[in-house]
């Protein structure tokens, strides 16, 4: 059997959250893989950089225009093990990436070092603000890239923007995963909608599913709280 732990977090990024108290709180939960949200190319390679981790970032959009490069939001995969086959992909390609209305998936393979042999495919999505036509569309081609994609053990985490939306976690479990369970999310301090996901292979068992009560300090840091999923195959 094959233990994983997975950790999904939207950082908004944009209120320059205390990256040190970010990289804290991730590295106290342990995970093999963490998939962050609405996170600056910048912000990733310090987090990377203070815990000592490998780390893919994919833009997402400018907040303006490219001239100001260095603001765009992106999305990361950070790891203490090894990333390979990085990928981005938009989910509104006839969507400008100078609004925040286009969106994109990123995935990695994580593969342990000292243990060779299992690895997992861990893909990051950020759906739609706008409605739930547009998350079911964009599930919709989520799910597709998966079933495109070399069979490997796979996960999917972030925010789904999904609050008692079956529909759109229904498109996600066509691909072979299923919804991990979970508390509220949003908003951290004192949270009435659970919008963030982790989806594990169908068949795993789930073994842990940790996600704080939320609050000012949990406020502090991000509008959202972070999820870890443990699921073992």
């Amino acid at each position: 059997m094959t233990t994983w732990r997975v950790l999904t977090w939207n950082i908004l990024g944009q209120k320059r959250p205390d990256l040190v108290a970010v990289a804290r709180v991730i590295a106290e939960r342990n995970p093999d893989g963490v998939a962050l949200q609405e996170v600056r190319r910048s912000q990733a390679m310090t987090l990377a950089k203070i815990l000592g981790w490998q780390v893919h970032w994919a833009r997402k959009h400018y907040p303006y225009s490219p001239l100001v490069w260095w603001l765009a939001e992106g999305a990361a995969i950070v790891s203490p093990h090894t990333l390979s086959h990085t990928m981005r992909a938009s989910l509104t390609p006839r969507t400008s990436t100078w609004t925040y209305r286009h969106r994109i998936v990123t995935a990695a393979t994580i593969s342990r070092d000292h243990l060779p042999g299992p690895q997992l495919r861990l893909y990051n999505v950020h759906l739609a603000t706008s409605d739930i036509d547009a998350r079911i569309a964009q599930a919709r081609r989520v799910r597709t890239i998966i079933d495109k994609a070399t069979p490997i053990t796979s996960s999917i985490a972030g925010d789904l923007n999904a609050s008692h939306e079956p529909d759109v976690v229904r498109e996600l479990r066509e691909a072979g995963l299923d919804d991990s369970g979970g508390d509220v999310t949003n908003p951290s301090v004192a949270p009435t909608q659970r919008i963030d996901y982790v989806l594990v292979p169908r068949g795993a068992t789930v073994t842990v599913v940790d996600t704080p009560h939320g609050g000012d300090s949990w406020a502090a840091l991000s509008d959202h709280l972070p999820v870890l999923v443990e699921f073992t195959i």
